[in-house]
């Protein structure tokens, strides 16, 4: 299915793209000098992909991230001052400066949380989703991971847990061919992540 986007929309995800890669690259810049502690994983060159899905959800979908979350939150429409605010550990960020990087969330803007645990997002999506299908709210819970997770046992959990149940979840593979630093062709028997779904 074709989506037809009005020109206004297109202008929108460029704004947001280009949002998400200046607010990578400046907390990139910070985290170098020091001025951010503890870790830092950027979404550079993955814009494109967390403003799509974030810009086909409602406001009441819920997004589970990575990581590398702060496009995905970004992207689903938090605000990148308090979202730096919360990198630097200050009391104004959205977890009062305590999840810093890897475990920001913020419910009300539909975040479940960023998770520092590699894989780790999966199943806390499907609960979001069997919430959603158990209330019957019409929501959908997305779940963002990269190729390294697709070799977590909590994947193929979850994928069988949202199939067995028909659960409302779309998964999101971001696939850089690398998990970590590893590339990915010499850690897994398939090529294609989606045959393992």
């Amino acid at each position: 299915m074709q989506v037809k986007l009005s020109p206004e929309k297109k202008i929108e995800m460029l704004k947001r793209m280009i949002l998400i890669r200046n607010f990578e690259e400046r907390a990139a810049e910070y985290f170098s000098r020091g001025l951010i502690r503890g870790s830092l994983h950027t979404s550079v060159g993955q814009e494109a992909v967390s403003v799509g899905v974030c810009f086909a959800l409602k406001d009441n979908d819920y997004i589970q991230t990575t990581h590398r979350g702060h496009g995905h939150i970004l992207a689903k429409g938090l605000d990148e001052k308090l979202m730096m605010a919360e990198l630097f550990g200050k009391a104004n960020g959205y977890c009062h400066g305590k999840g810093g990087s890897m475990h920001v969330a913020n419910l009300d803007m539909g975040v479940l949380g960023a998770n520092g645990i590699v894989g780790g997002g999966n199943p806390v999506a499907v609960g979001a989703a069997f919430a959603f299908s158990y209330k019957k709210t019409g929501q959908v819970s997305v779940s963002f991971f990269g190729d390294g997770a697709s070799n977590n046992g909590t994947f193929h959990e979850s994928c069988n847990l949202a199939s067995a149940w028909k659960l409302p979840i779309v998964f999101v593979n971001e696939n850089n061919g690398v998990a970590i630093s590893t590339l990915f062709k010499t850690i897994s028997g398939t090529v294609n992540i989606a045959d393992r779904a």
